[in-house]
């Protein structure tokens, strides 16, 4: 609040002359004491340099769309985690997350990790810097969060420290280099920092969980004020939440085919086959947690199957006594598995809604003037993170709607665990001594635990100065930076040949206990001998004999029998970063209308990463999946701000032009060289009013995972494009008629491959070449002078991105051959056909990562700020004194008008204004100080959207039978307040989601929830 930071203040400065859209959530923070005079303002700016440029300068002006979050909005609001605030700018989305939702799979290397996907174009997309420069990344190449890529968790910038954070669209790649596809994330930190300031924030989701965040910020000068010292210590704490706590997940909602008499007429009286109806509570009638029994292999209860003679179904008591007791299906649905009810599978019982993890982070920023006008500057990050997911899903499920290991066990009544009242009871449904089978999810023996350590230590030092040559300065800095990731993981497996061995039991006749068969017969039948992992043939995978601990199917299990099954599954990532960069920068002559700005530089950066896992996987017949691999790029550019008209020309209509440009070199020893370039426009006819246009070309480089990822063996079925249930599909028929003509296969063909998996190859490929990308924004600011603090824009983007990367599976590679017009292409060499035109068994394919996909996407942004005394406030200003405050508003407004996806290049697919990406979201800040005291509103809104655009009429049906096709707008509430007690002291509360929103059936079925009602209340003292 009381900031005396001179570049913070000739931001503010120059945002009120300029074109850069501020969240400025705190009034107080803006306002001073007393008014500055214009002299003092113009002592006060200097030039500084803006997010997307090398080039300093006083005003803010980009060609691109600029938004900033300031500290005072973040510490109002009591944000903890540096991705929080930037969520609340337009375009701006979580990429991983924490806040899982209810998935029912964990982030694996992962876990808690915050990274961030401009435009949802995917963080591998979207560049995230720390002043100005890369970052080590965390993301492992096996097992990481979302896509693969260099994606920054932000999790490792330290709250505390950040002074503003600049987000700039769809800009910024010919100065920072490749991968500014939808454009790059500053956060700007303080420097030449003095005092101390600790602060404490405790949120609490609903009474459900809290978490708690401690920051302190200590800095001061050295040496004769020659040099300066600032030191940031974080540690926050955020709890697991499971699914099944949080009432938005734990009342679930499905829509699924209904129940014959159930279905909803249309106008025609008929009942459309792709109906849905929205039932509560969805359970899948194939197992149950404590084990369903059948008398035969199958159980499909929606079905009747797995019924016994007496039409009933059972199980075992989920207390564990062993004893049988009924199952209740449900009430079915039209789906075969489903039902809504009863005892079967609830994913939504083991799931998990948010990843919890504590964090330590220690940031060290200190400069010293090394000789006059010669300073350096050191940055030291070491952060620590311990993750884990407490379990979001069974170790094993047993059903006989699966295959191989996981279908439904078949048991004797002779077993020995049985009860006598048990056993009774089954060879009377049986008739006698017989067969039984058993489908469940095994949540006794646990779920699966994920945990992560990680560690993230950066260093890097920069010099910089400046000289003169005539009359002109001239700015350079010279920087190395290396950075050093790693994440260690273990999660625990179950070894499948012990787990059978274990529940193959009888009673030993050395002892008179239940045993394992495996203990006391010679030649086990089970005995299984592992080949290739470093094993000798006489070496059992079961162990040595003696060793099983017999496993309770019926009961609790014994803990040495579940350190006999299970086992520790242990990964290292370790990923490398090192930057060696340069650039120089000044006026280098003058125009009619100012100064040419120039900046030249270079980067040489070299990124490596590796993942080892221990071989447990192997063991148990799991491919190995160690992975390593880097690359080096080598880039040189230079940009320039062409001033082409100034106001001081007195042109009517031309108050000022001028252009930038910008142009990157890139030579990286994987993808090849390639270019970067953007031209802008920045155009005012008058002072008010500003037009800016931007054109960019650039790249995104290959990521590790996509080059290294090792190629192993992969079982997959494929809907064959030639398969004569498939010639009418595809986005072509005809073409996909010919070309299968072409191949030689008749039109009544039937391909095994819909049926029977095929044996082929998946993983990296490190052919690949650089995606591209083609942007333009054009966008107008209005700054009336009839109203000072009112602003208004508009921009328009437009990206093209071709040559995507993405991983295709055997069915892409076909529809990619039979689809294209101009087969046979590269797609159709990657599989085989025999002689019949089926797929062979083995080797039938190459599947994985190439350059195939398109996305078209364009969008519009809307803000309008407003900022002012009440006494200053048009109309209704002489209400007020001076006593009375200022009050902010703050609107912004993101319209989503193309979202065009193509993986082949000619299946285009735009589902904009869906559920999951709406085709408008807005969110406003209103913000009144008074005093001591500031109160802010934050409000934001999402359309109405199609539960599917592609939807037929009567296809969705509403718990009440009633056909709908939208999914309802959501408009949520925050409210809080900050007061300072001193200039020393403050406190602040806040509420988010005021008016306790939750999700009704229909948003719930499309994955939509809350926590409720989530509070803050925090504390900072200052020194």
């Amino acid at each position: 609040m009381f900031n005396n930071s001179k570049l913070a203040t000739s931001v503010k400065l120059a945002c009120a002359f300029g074109s850069v859209m501020a969240i400025s959530a705190s009034n107080y923070a803006l306002a001073q004491e007393e008014a500055t005079t214009e002299k003092d303002a113009e002592e006060v700016v200097e030039k500084i340099q803006v997010t997307g440029s090398r080039i300093s300068r006083v005003d803010l002006e980009a060609t691109q769309p600029i938004s900033y979050i300031d500290d005072s909005y973040i510490k109002d609001r009591g944000m903890t985690n540096a991705i929080t605030a930037v969520l609340d700018l337009p375009g701006v989305i979580a990429g991983v997350t924490p806040e899982i939702g209810g998935n029912t799979a964990a982030n694996g290397q992962a876990l808690g990790q915050n990274t961030i996907s401009l435009y949802g174009l995917g963080s591998q997309r979207t560049l995230t810097l720390i002043n100005g420069s890369r970052f080590i990344s965390s993301n492992s190449p096996v097992g990481g969060g979302g896509a693969p890529g260099g994606q920054v968790d932000v999790n490792n910038i330290p709250v505390a420290l950040i002074d503003r954070v600049e987000v700039m669209k769809v800009g910024g790649a010919p100065v920072y280099g490749a991968d500014a596809v939808a454009g790059v994330v500053n956060y700007i930190l303080k420097k030449d920092y003095e005092g101390a300031e600790f602060s404490y924030d405790y949120t609490s989701f609903n009474g459900i969980a809290a978490d708690n965040s401690f920051r302190a910020l200590i800095g001061g000068n050295f040496a004769e004020d020659k040099g300066n010292i600032v030191v940031a210590l974080e540690y926050n704490e955020t709890e697991n939440i499971a699914a099944r706590d949080v009432p938005g997940l734990a009342n679930d909602w499905g829509s699924f085919t209904p129940a014959d008499g159930n279905g909803v007429e249309n106008d025609d009286g008929e009942v459309p086959a792709n109906q849905v109806l929205l039932v509560p509570d969805p359970r899948a009638g194939i197992l149950s947690f404590s084990g369903l029994v059948t008398p035969g292999s199958t159980a499909i209860t929606n079905f009747g199957l797995g019924a016994w003679g007496d039409g009933n179904f059972y199980q075992f008591d989920p207390a564990g006594s062993g004893s049988l007791v009924s199952y209740d299906p449900g009430v079915a649905t039209g789906n075969a598995v489903w039902a809504s009810g009863g005892d079967g599978l609830n994913l939504l019982e083991t799931n998990t809604a948010r990843e919890g993890y504590e964090r330590y982070n220690l940031s060290v920023i200190a400069n010293y003037e090394l000789a006059e006008d010669l300073n350096l500057e050191v940055t030291v990050f070491s952060n620590r993170s311990d993750a884990g997911n407490q379990g979001y899903q069974a170790l094993q499920y047993n059903s006989g709607v699966f295959g191989g290991s996981g279908a439904a066990l078949s048991f004797n009544t002779s077993n020995p665990y049985l009860t006598t009242d048990t056993r009774t009871q089954l060879e009377g449904l049986l008739g006698g001594e017989g067969d039984f089978y058993y489908h469940r999810g095994w949540v006794n023996l646990g779920q699966r635990e994920i945990i992560n350590e990680s560690s993230v230590n950066s260093y890097r030092a920069e010099l910089t100065s400046f000289f003169d040559v005539g009359d002109r300065t001239f700015d350079w800095a010279l920087s190395y930076q290396k950075g050093i990731s790693s994440v260690y993981s273990q999660d625990q497996g179950l070894n499948i040949p012990k787990f059978f061995a274990a529940l193959d039991v009888g009673v030993n006749p050395e002892t008179g206990q239940i045993d394992c068969l495996y203990n006391y017969t010679d030649d086990y039948e089970g005995g299984f001998v592992a080949e290739n992992h470093g094993l000798t043939d006489s070496e059992n995978i079961l162990g040595a004999q003696g060793t099983c601990s017999p496993l309770n199917p019926f009961g609790t299990p014994t803990d040495a029998s579940l350190d006999y099954i299970k086992y520790n599954d242990q990964g290292q990532t370790r990923i490398e970063q090192s930057i060696l960069a340069g650039y120089l920068s000044g006026e280098i002559f003058d125009l009619p209308a100012g100064g040419v700005g120039f900046a030249t530089g270079f980067e040489r950066r070299e990124e490596y990463a590796e993942f080892r896992p221990d071989g447990s996987a192997e063991l148990v017949g799991l491919s190995d999946n160690s992975t390593a691999g880097g690359y080096t790029t080598q880039d040189v550019y230079a940009e320039a701000i062409i001033p082409i008209i100034s106001s001081d020309m007195d042109i009517p209509g031309l108050h000022t032009l001028s252009v930038d440009t910008s142009y990157r070199y890139i030579d990286n020893d994987r993808s090849g060289e390639d270019s970067i370039w953007a031209v802008g426009l920045n155009y005012r006819p008058i002072e008010e009013v500003m037009v800016r246009y931007n054109i960019t070309e650039t790249v995104r480089a290959p990521a590790i995972t996509e080059l290294f990822l090792p190629v192993v063996e992969s079982s997959q079925f494929a809907t064959d494009p030639c398969d004569a249930r498939n010639l009418e599909s595809g986005p072509n028929p005809d073409v996909r008629q010919a070309n299968c003509a072409a191949e030689g296969l008749p039109t009544d063909f039937a391909s095994i491959a819909q049926n029977a998996s095929r044996r082929g190859f998946t993983g990296g490929n490190d052919s690949l070449a650089n995606e591209e990308a083609k942007s333009m924004n054009v966008g107008i600011i209005y700054t009336p002078g009839w109203a000072e603090g009112l602003d208004f824009s508009f921009d328009y983007i437009d990206i093209e991105l071709t040559n995507a990367i993405v991983s295709f599976t055997l069915t892409d590679i076909m529809n990619a051959c039979y689809d294209a017009t101009d087969y046979p292409n590269r797609f159709c060499d990657q599989f085989e056909r025999e002689a019949d035109g089926q797929l062979p068994a083995l080797n039938a394919f190459t599947s994985g990562y190439v350059n195939a996909a398109l996305r078209n996407f364009k969008a519009a942004e809307y803000t309008a700020n407003y900022k002012n005394d009440l006494t200053d406030y048009p109309l209704i200003g002489d209400y007020f004194d001076g006593d009375d405050g200022s009050l902010s508003f703050r609107f912004s407004f993101f319209k989503l008008i193309q979202d065009e996806i193509s993986n082949t290049g000619f299946d285009f697919t735009d589902d904009h204004g869906e559920f999951d990406n709406p085709d408008l979201i807005a969110n406003g800040q209103i913000t009144y100080s008074v005093g001591d005291l500031i109160t802010f509103l934050d409000i934001n809104y999402t359309d109405r959207t199609s539960r599917n655009v592609n939807q037929t009429p009567y296809q969705y049906i509403d718990q009440n039978g009633n056909p709908y096709t939208e999914i309802p707008s959501r408009t949520l509430f925050d409210f809080g307040a900050v007061y300072y007690v001193s200039e020393e002291v403050s406190v602040r509360a806040s509420v988010q989601n005021l008016f306790d929103w939750s999700a009704s059936p229909k948003e719930t079925a499309v994955g939509l929830w809350s926590y409720g009602r989530t509070y803050n209340v925090g504390l900072t003292a200052r020194f």
